[in-house]
């Protein structure tokens, strides 16, 4: 009898631990047909993940994840993941993802430029958000890379825990620049679309347990809706409404700075847009829509900050 009390605790014990174990950490998306593994490195072959596929990530590690792909848990090369969604903002922050710390306000013109982008001249008094602070300035991110700002130039701001902020303290941020270069030649129309967007998401409240959809506040992206037509990312290359989805790629970039739940997301295409790195874009049409849940224990509002080429998105405690 003792025995097979015995047997039946190390049976719960290990039902238990591997229920732990299967906790999942992320949604991922298969960027090449890749190799599902019965342990990393030369383990046996359970199956190919086709390129495209979904996979739930139970473990997530640089070089390996433990996966469940359809009915099937392994391991698969990190490297062949990718656009990667958190299951757990609260526990499982997003792989590669650099947050903002704060915000600055330009205290004279200033011109930026860096990576692809050609450059704008900021004003007096426009807010950017901020990666870093070092000794050699204030470094923003501008597109895939990011630029430094000497320090006499700006008055900063930090963004304050959300562990520890009060009502109407800012904590979290992000921003993206645009203008004639990625016009096409419809640049005052395309600013007019942002500005429309942002117009409809600012000072949107968010209870705490509620959530919040882009989509419900701006589709359709028609003219009849006050849209204009400009360059956008699809076939044709322009259409009504072109230029808002640097909006929602904006926002879900600030939103990550905090662990705010991520329920609906998509990039355009696999090579995402110029303005941020790969994979952190968010585009919104009539297939797909970004959409989160505040998780946080209070409630939160969307400051939305248009700036004639600099785009800022913060987030508040309400």
């Amino acid at each position: 009898m003792k025995r097979i009390c015995l047997l039946l605790l190390c049976l719960f014990f290990l039902v238990g631990c591997a229920g732990a174990e299967s906790v999942p950490q992320y949604e991922a998306i298969a960027n090449h047909d890749v190799n599902l593994r019965r342990k990393p490195v030369n383990g046996a072959l359970i199956s190919v993940i086709a390129e495209g596929d979904k996979v739930t990530v139970l473990e997530y590690g640089e070089d390996w994840c433990r996966v469940k792909y359809r009915s099937r848990t392994g391991y698969c090369m990190t490297k062949y993941l990718d656009r990667f969604r958190s299951l757990d903002a609260h526990a499982y922050p997003l792989p590669g993802h650099t947050p903002c710390v704060g915000f600055i306000r330009f205290e004279e013109e200033t011109f930026l430029s860096g990576d692809a982008f050609e450059g704008i001249t900021v004003k007096p008094q426009q807010v950017a958000c901020v990666l870093r602070v070092s000794e050699e300035g204030y470094h923003l991110p501008v597109w895939r890379g990011e630029t430094v700002i000497p320090l006499e130039k700006a008055t900063p701001s930090s963004f304050v825990p959300w562990q520890e902020a009060k009502s109407g303290d800012v904590i979290g941020g992000f921003t993206t620049y645009y203008g004639d270069q990625q016009g096409k030649g419809y640049a005052a129309e395309r600013a007019g679309n942002i500005q429309i967007g942002c117009d409809r998401i600012q000072g949107q409240t968010v209870d705490a347990g509620e959530s919040f959809s882009f989509n419900a506040l701006c589709f359709p992206y028609t003219q009849e809706n006050g849209y204009y037509y400009a360059p956008n990312i699809s076939k044709e290359g322009f259409n009504y409404g072109g230029g808002v989805c640097q909006v929602t790629t904006t926002l879900y970039n600030a939103l990550l700075s905090l662990p705010l739940q991520i329920e609906a997301w998509a990039v355009h295409r696999y090579t995402g847009v110029s303005y941020v790195p790969q994979f952190f874009d968010a585009a919104v049409g009539r297939y797909s829509d970004l959409s989160f849940t505040n998780t946080l224990p209070y409630p939160i509002m969307i400051l939305a900050l248009p700036q004639d080429g600099v785009l800022t998105i913060l987030i508040a405690r309400k």
